[in-house]
């Protein structure tokens, strides 16, 4: 079950692990006007013993109906939230799931089930997982039968069709599928430390941007972010040697690399360019796009608790490096806040960008 944990005590501790977690790991499956659509796993998040009612979190692809390109950053997915979607129960029966909210940016959705004689365990979560780290991933096929995978935990720069707040489950073996499309990776204290995402071979959204999330939709109804019509890499996250040649060139080692502005966005607008380093938001360094996302949902916290709503404007001050002048700058930014999935289109500069890379 575990050919990767060699050690006995690990392999105990895993099986203890898993057979915990698997508690609160349900299966969904959707149709549409009577045609099925899709299946994906989900857990538990929230449950009230006296109305029988619980929350399960899942992937927004259960009622996604259209998904032309794998740029997300195109925003050319489109969802149908009348979609009639089941949740498959571990006890052998299935109830009806009601659509409560789904953001498609980080590609959630959160269902109502209501069901009566049902014991519900709810899952814990680990908000830190870091690199290398010894995990899990949990599904359910279509027996409702467990599919059990180890591996370790990956941090990539995400490519150009990704969005910004992934983390990756690594295989060891190179024909390896991912079929768990809304199922938990535990680390081997049974603790949630993400929910997979077959965006692209496993992906997944780490329990940070879960937890998150989970908090901002129970408290304000949606799940925002700041739209900020840029897409970054991290230096941090590059090859030894670049990060090293970052050093020796501008004295910089950690820091996002821009690597798209979007056409006409505020930050096109304040002379932001590709290639630009930005070091810090609102005087917090950054050194990952994962910490960026946080970062952005913290800040729309901070403004729904002032009373604020949705579709506001707020500014942002950023410490930009521009590796072509070699100066650093710091520019106000006017952000949009919403809970709609960001599109970045590149925009065009007659000025020449260097790759600082």
């Amino acid at each position: 079950m575990f050919p990767g944990l060699h050690l006995l005590p690990v392999r105990e501790l895993a099986k203890a692990a898993v057979l915990r977690a698997a508690k609160s790991i349900v299966r969904l499956s959707s149709s549409l006007d009577g045609k099925p659509l899709t299946s994906c796993c989900g857990l538990w998040v929230e449950w009230n013993e006296k109305s029988k009612t619980g929350i399960v979190l899942t992937t927004a692809h259960i009622i996604r109906t259209k998904h032309p390109t794998v740029n997300h950053w195109k925003g050319r997915d489109e969802y149908d939230a009348k979609a009639n979607v089941t949740v498959h129960l571990r006890d052998g029966t299935s109830a009806e799931g009601r659509l409560l909210y789904h953001q498609e940016h980080y590609d959630l959705a959160f269902f109502e089930v209501i069901k009566a004689d049902l014991e519900v365990h709810l899952p814990s979560f680990n908000e830190t997982v870091h690199c290398g780290q010894e995990v899990i991933r949990l599904g359910r096929d279509a027996s409702m039968d467990l599919r059990i995978t180890n591996g370790r935990v990956e941090c990539l720069n995400p490519n150009k069709y990704e969005r910004h707040h992934y983390m990756y489950f690594y295989h060891e073996d190179p024909n390896y599928q991912c079929k768990d499309d809304g199922g938990s990776i535990i680390g081997l204290d049974g603790k949630v430390v993400g929910l997979v995402n077959d965006h692209l071979k496993g992906s997944f959204v780490p329990s940070s941007i879960l937890v998150k999330s989970i908090d901002l939709w129970g408290k304000f109804g949606c799940i925002p972010r700041l739209h900020l019509g840029m897409k970054f890499s991290s230096i941090k996250l590059l090859d030894t040697i670049h990060i090293e040649k970052m050093g020796r060139k501008y004295n910089i080692e950690k820091g996002l690399i821009v690597e798209e502005v979007s056409k006409e966005s505020h930050a096109e607008k304040q002379g932001i360019h590709i290639g630009d380093i930005v070091e810090c938001f609102n005087g917090e360094y950054i050194s990952t796009t994962i910490e960026l996302e946080k970062m952005l949902m913290g800040r729309c916290k901070d403004h729904f608790e002032e009373g604020n709503a949705l579709n506001a404007e707020i500014d942002i001050s950023i410490q930009v490096f521009d590796t072509v002048k070699l100066h650093r700058r710091t520019r106000n930014l006017t952000i949009k806040v919403s809970d709609r999935g960001e599109i970045v289109v590149r925009g065009f500069f007659l000025e020449k960008i260097e790759n600082p890379t």
